[in-house]
């Protein structure tokens, strides 16, 4: 593996930790109101890092089907419409389907 997969890699592996596991040993006192703004915003943080991750590796190869559905997959996750794996379905069949389109 290339020096930036490895640094992405690590990046996504901190991040979930930091999310996941970190908060079940350090209870942070903060009030409900921020917590649960913390508990919908952190997932999808994490989540749409991911995708960057992906679609970044994707976008040496095809650049605008990655581009596309990338903001697809943000808009998504914004809107917290579909859930996530319908967000992550959705986002994979875009890009393959403009992936054929285009290619």
């Amino acid at each position: 593996m290339s020096g930036p997969v490895l640094v992405a890699i690590a990046a996504l592996f901190t991040t979930s930790c930091l999310v996941r596991i970190v908060p079940t040993f350090i209870s942070l006192r903060i009030d409900p109101p921020t917590q649960r703004y913390l508990e919908r915003l952190l997932p999808a943080a994490v989540f749409i890092n991911f995708a960057v991750y992906i679609a970044y590796s994707e976008m040496v190869r095809e650049p605008l089907p990655a581009l596309l559905s990338l903001a697809m997959v943000g808009a998504a996750a914004f809107l917290n419409r579909l859930g996530l794996i319908g967000t992550a379905v959705l986002g994979t069949t875009l890009y393959f389907v403009l992936v054929h389109i285009i290619g």
